[in-house]
């Protein structure tokens, strides 16, 4: 139990946009942390009193960064602590994906009493677990037999080309049938995704809500629509999400052939439209060429830097920002 628990918990330690998390009893006292700021646990704490007949997934804006708390079950809450500049609905979404996991795994109470809140409480979980456990296996074994039910069938996957695939900026993705999976850790499908697209493919596939269209998940990660759309594509071919087909005609050979209308590109351009006065440091450099004309990887040429240091000064400023479309 605890490894399956330490497992579900790795996906926030090795996330970099986690500064800390802690697992924390009904009653607002933390039982397992790692990198949790101790002077936010008071905060936290009244917010789960305040809450405590109904609480349901929340946030918390502090000087440190975005704090996300929900129940796990009727003894535990899980708080995760995100970087400032993260956008609230990933880490909604991220924070979602970790409770999924903690889903298939059945957390005894707290003890009564226990020591300094510290990872190594896991073994005192599991401890707990296995003493549980042992009562369950006596009752169990004075009960009549119950026939286990037959395993659940596999979701065959017919593999196919990203090529196969027509995104358009304005493609609504919907989550296809090996979309859970994909986002399960250390599945075949996650690890693939991991390997292809680091946390990229991730954060994404945490954005698709059967709702927003690929121009929209592009603007809130501020990211190039052609980024979006690859990996979008990528996952397609994998069945975990769906979108269009491009349209099948015969070419003259008699072969079948995917065939899409040539159209401009289409790309997203950052307008500054804040105040210069409260921009602070080195960020004019970049600001100061964010006119609605040009995409965030030709500012960052312009200027010699990594396109990693322009996202994160439109990260800084988002509020600020204006996403021009344009065809070029």
């Amino acid at each position: 139990m605890s490894s399956d628990l330490e497992r579900a918990l790795s996906k926030l330690r090795f996330d970099d946009q986690v500064l800390g998390y802690s697992l924390m009893t009904k009653m607002g006292r933390p039982f397992v942390s790692f990198a949790f700021p101790d002077d936010l646990f008071p905060r936290v704490k009244d917010s789960i009193n305040l809450y405590k007949t109904d609480l349901r997934l929340m946030t918390i804006d502090t000087d440190k960064g975005l704090v996300v708390l929900s129940p796990v079950d009727e003894y535990w809450i899980l708080t995760v602590l995100y970087v400032p500049e993260l956008q609230l609905g990933l880490a909604i979404a991220k924070t979602k994906n970790v409770l999924r996991l903690l889903e298939g795994i059945e957390l005894p109470p707290p003890p009564d009493d226990f020591e300094e809140s510290s990872e190594s409480n896991l073994q005192v979980l599991e401890t707990i677990a296995i003493k549980a456990a042992s009562t369950s296996a006596e009752e169990a074994a004075m009960s009549p037999s119950v026939e286990a039910p037959a395993e659940s069938t596999p979701v065959e996957t017919t593999e196919k080309s990203p090529d196969d695939f027509l995104i358009q900026s304005d493609t609504i993705p919907k989550r296809g049938p090996n979309y859970s999976g994909a986002l399960v850790l250390d599945s075949d499908l996650y690890n693939q995704m991991k390997s292809e697209h680091r946390n990229f493919g991730f954060d994404v596939l945490m954005l698709v809500d059967d709702k927003s269209d690929v121009a929209q998940l592009a603007d809130s990660m501020f990211q190039p629509t052609e980024r979006v759309t690859e990996l979008l594509k990528w996952a397609a071919s994998k069945e975990i999400v769906e979108v269009p087909i491009a349209e099948q005609v015969a070419s003259e050979s008699g072969v079948a052939k995917a065939t899409v209308a040539k159209k401009g590109k289409f790309v997203k351009c950052p307008k500054f439209i804040g105040d210069q006065g409260k921009v602070t440091g080195d960020d004019w450099t970049v600001l100061g060429l964010c006119n609605g004309g040009q995409t965030s990887e030709t500012i960052a040429e312009k200027i010699g830097v990594l396109h990693s240091v322009v996202i994160k000064t439109l990260a800084k400023y988002r509020k600020d920002i204006k996403m021009i479309g344009k065809t070029l």
